[in-house]
């Protein structure tokens, strides 16, 4: 994997658990005294899923009551369940190193955009 689609699937899991959602309505912009104007430069950013993504999204969509948590939130994922998803997705035994690496790629970035 080369580092642009490394940074494509941080990009993923980071704008995942960012909070994201479109952004405030009108009315709850008015509620808080604001306008669109206040809020200008600070739309979501658009991020696009590779095509090559696609399989590593959906596993890791399956994921997301598998976190394990502390004291201080999520820790990482509970990796017990990845053979009953990769049985599920039909991912082939060759492919099951890859999905794990870029699962592992993601996993980090939604560990840092949790912790914002």
């Amino acid at each position: 994997m080369d580092r642009g689609q490394g940074e494509n699937l941080a990009a993923i899991a980071s704008a995942f658990y960012a909070g994201g959602g479109g952004g405030p309505t009108d009315e709850e912009l008015k509620a808080a005294g604001l306008t669109r104007d206040d809020i200008a430069g600070e739309e979501d950013e658009i991020v696009w899923v590779w095509p090559e993504h696609e399989k590593a999204l959906d596993l890791f969509n399956a994921l997301v009551t598998q976190w394990r948590s502390g004291f201080n939130g999520a820790t990482g994922l509970d990796y017990n369940v990845l053979p009953f998803l990769f049985e599920l997705y039909s991912v082939e035994k060759a492919q099951q190193l890859a999905r794990f690496d870029e699962l592992q790629i993601m996993e980090r970035a939604a560990l840092k955009a949790m912790k914002k």
